[in-house]
């Protein structure tokens, strides 16, 4: 089945961010409480409306509850909103997506390609390949793919 982000599946921002573990002090829209990023106590501003997120120590910041998740966790974007109960299955079935495959003509092309950009940076910058015999053996190799390639039907 494919699934979905669906928004009005989030919790609300009080709720989400006390579900983190998260405890939120104070009147008024934003809210305070400990930073676990860093270990602050009392230097995190939550809006209780957008749950926007900001530590006034640390710097770390964000939108809303699905940034927090996400950054506080290392998740996916997918991953955080599974984790908040905000992705649903819409009854489609998967279908596996066909791996990207490259003939090999096109495999050639994009060696000589790479291997060009090599040779011209080996040749520009000293420091990339300071021995002479290193950037001829590159520059050689750089001329037999070239020949390679003009052999190769397109």
């Amino acid at each position: 089945m494919v699934k979905r982000f669906d928004r009005d599946r989030l919790p609300d921002p009080v709720s989400g961010f006390e579900a983190e573990g998260l405890t939120l002090k104070g009147p008024g829209l934003w809210k305070t409480t400990a930073c676990p990023f860093h270990g602050g106590r009392d230097s995190m501003r939550i809006n209780t409306e957008s749950g926007a997120w900001r530590c006034m120590n640390c710097g770390e910041h964000g939108g809303d509850l699905l940034a927090f998740v996400m950054r506080f966790h290392l998740l996916e974007f997918m991953q955080a909103a599974e984790r908040l109960g905000a992705v649903v299955e819409d009854g489609t079935p998967s279908r596996p997506r066909p791996k990207a495959t490259l003939s090999p003509a096109a495999a050639l092309a994009l060696i000589q390609s790479e291997t060009w950009l090599i040779a011209c940076t080996a040749l520009a910058t000293a420091d990339a390949l300071p021995d002479e015999q290193d950037r001829a053996r590159l520059i050689e190799a750089a001329r037999t793919i070239q020949h390679i390639m003009s052999e190769v039907p397109a």
